[in-house]
């Protein structure tokens, strides 16, 4: 079971117990706000020499007696007071499955309830050989009483609660701050779990250093003062959520730069409905989010207030490019919130599922992707369109050029495409391909039906299927049409580019690769991203500023940059749009095109042909080196 578990789960589970003990208490008896605290567990701290950092979470629940706590501690799927145990509730085993399996020294737990103080050690027991209670004492006790002075003041002053003590793996491991962890890691971690942790009526606080182990105060009074500004700051910071941090940054931009787009799935095909909650998110100076949550161009799903199966950076290209954001990637961000009572989660809290399937498995995601598409909000849209304008060239005509040369060249293998048509001039059978092409819209998003990475037919018309690919005697009527898939080439710096949803990216996003195609799928993204910072272009423009402009002129070597690119451009044109040629419904399929038209696939066409880049770029700059900058304009180009 613990195999099946993520990374830092035993705090979820921690946070999870500690909220249903406090609803439980609130609604038995009142009393005061519920709180959580994840501070430092400073009894023990004093009680250690050297200090031992240890994590605790403590909580103003219902707490627990000495029988309950021996009871619970040691039986797996309790019930519990909720009496919720089922798929949509709590299974009452998530602590005791990921807490002693992450810290065999053992979970340390104390709990005050009825004025009754006890405390039990579970973990793995060296004597034994199994997990289990831990003896504690002189006399081998498995539950011992502890003094009132072992509990934080918030919940002596709720009259019950629990302390959960994390231990770690070795004796008097840092499990406050782990090592290799940033100082505010459990901090992120737990605004990234839960969406709004404000709607549970509980306030979760997390203590977050600064500064070295050496300077921490060591005693809860000595953190007080800090808090109050005397010495580095050692707070406790309240955890909100994603949607709550996503909030406060958007509404920089005004109200109406967040929202929900409810969209309604094929429930005759098993897709559920859901709500897409969508935010668009500044830039500049003070609008960075990720030292609390995720930042833009990440997505998750929503299931009972919490987030799942997150995707950020280059893993999310694909998601944004379904939902349309081709542009401006890292200035949007995601919550899909899937409705109904097919939707649960699996038993380790790691995936929600639809229908038994995790939601990026099941086909309804690619559903909603599309439907939140054909109504996307104008806020996202402006983001598109701001970068679209960014993405103009200097030179109008480059492209014109390009294509004037490369027309010829084009024309020697396009594939055959019929469309099925009864009084047809031709006959046609074969695998189906994509549809007819017209070019892109303005905001960066095909205008044409293609191919997808996914099988699933669409109701939309993307031409999925439409179009026959062979000629044969024995076919069906058709009339033959001929498609092409404007691709329009940018340059742009390598963090530039990881506003894109790249096609076939990796984490490395457009680090060392020489381009990468930013859409869908590689058989029709329409837009072609090209590295400045690629060694392999920089090289060519700095061999030729040697060969033509020794003395380091200028305006000598803005030219010199500009024809390389145009060279350049034309090359990794010609690379993409002559294999998207090859394209024939069997051997040629969307897949085959994300694995040829990939950025490690893309560096290698630009590595191929350097030599012939080399000698157009000198031919066309070769009277620099006997101009003067006075006399320098941009060389016509053939």
């Amino acid at each position: 079971m613990a195999a099946e578990l993520l990374p830092n789960q035993e705090y979820r589970e921690a946070a999870k117990n500690s909220a249903e003990a406090i609803a439980r208490r609130l609604a038995s008896r009142g009393g005061p706000k519920g709180r959580v605290e994840y501070d430092v567990d400073w009894a023990i701290l004093s009680e250690t020499e050297p200090p031992a950092w240890y994590l605790s979470c403590a909580d103003n629940g219902d707490g627990m007696t000495r029988h309950e706590l021996g009871v619970y501690t040691t039986t797996l799927a309790v019930r519990g007071a909720n009496q919720n145990q089922s798929l949509t509730g709590n299974q009452g085993m998530g602590l005791k499955i990921s807490g002693p399996t992450r810290h065999k020294e053992g979970l340390l737990i104390r709990s005050l309830k009825a004025g009754e103080a006890s405390m039990v050690q579970v973990g793995w027991n060296k004597q034994t050989k199994q997990y289990g209670l831990i003896p504690l004492g002189d006399g081998g006790e498995e539950i011992v009483s502890v003094p009132m002075e072992f509990f934080p003041d918030f919940i002596l002053g709720s009259g019950s609660g629990t302390v959960v003590t994390f231990l770690g793996n070795a004796a008097g491991e840092n499990t406050f701050v782990p090592a290799g962890n940033p100082r505010g890691w459990l901090f992120k971690y737990l605004n990234q779990r839960f969406f709004r942790f404000e709607d549970e009526g509980i306030e979760m606080l997390v203590r977050v250093p600064t500064g070295e182990v050496e300077d921490w105060p060591t005693s809860r009074e000595e953190a007080v003062e800090r808090t109050k500004g005397k010495g580095r700051s050692f707070n406790l910071s309240r955890v909100n959520g994603t949607a709550a941090v996503w909030d406060d940054a958007s509404r920089k931009l005004g109200d109406h730069y967040s929202g929900t787009v409810t969209v309604a799935g094929d429930h005759a095909a098993g897709q559920p409905a859901a709500n897409v909650h969508w935010w668009v998110l500044p830039t500049g100076p003070g609008s960075d989010v990720s030292t609390r949550t995720f930042s833009g161009g990440s997505i998750g799903i929503l299931y009972q207030n919490e987030v799942h199966d997150w995707r950020t950076s280059s893993l999310a290209n694909a998601y944004f490019a379904r939902f349309g954001v081709l542009l401006g990637k890292n200035r949007v961000g995601f919550v899909v919130e899937p409705l109904g009572d097919t939707v649960t989660s699996d038993f380790a809290r790691a995936h929600v599922l639809v229908g038994g399937k995790p939601v990026f498995e099941h086909e309804a995601w690619v559903t909603w992707a599309e439907q939140f598409r054909s109504s996307m909000p104008p806020e996202i849209r402006e983001v598109m369109a701001e970068e679209q304008e960014r993405m103009q060239i200097e030179d109008p005509d480059r492209n014109k050029r390009i294509k004037e040369r490369l027309k010829d060249v084009m024309s020697l293998l396009r594939p055959v495409r019929a469309r099925r048509r009864a009084d047809g001039s031709v006959k046609a059978t074969g695998p189906t391909v994509s549809g007819g092409t017209t070019g892109t819209k303005s905001n960066g998003t095909s205008t044409s039906s293609s191919p997808s990475s996914t099988t699933r037919k669409s109701s939309g018309a993307r031409g999925i299927g439409s179009l026959l690919s062979q000629l044969s005697d024995a076919g069906e009527s058709a009339d033959l049409v001929y498609s092409s898939l404007e691709l329009e080439p940018v340059w742009r710096t390598e963090e530039e580019a990881s506003s894109y949803a790249l096609v076939g990216g990796d984490v490395r996003g457009l680090h060392d690769r020489a381009a990468a195609l930013a859409g869908e799928d590689g058989a029709t993204a329409p837009l072609l991203i090209l590295n400045k910072q690629f060694r392999g272009y920089t090289a060519i423009v700095e061999a030729v500023n040697e060969w033509a402009n020794p003395e380091g002129d200028e305006t000598k070597a803005e030219v010199i940059e500009t024809q390389t690119q145009e060279w350049i451009t034309q090359k990794m044109l010609e690379a993409v749009s002559g294999l998207r040629q090859l394209e024939n419904g069997s051997s040629w399929t969307a897949q085959t095109f994300n694995e040829g038209l990939s950025p490690v696939a893309l560096t290698g066409a630009f590595m191929a042909d350097r030599y012939h880049t080399l000698r157009e770029v000198k031919r066309h700059v070769g009277s620099l080196r006997q101009s003067t900058p006075a006399s320098i304009g941009t060389p016509a180009a053939s």
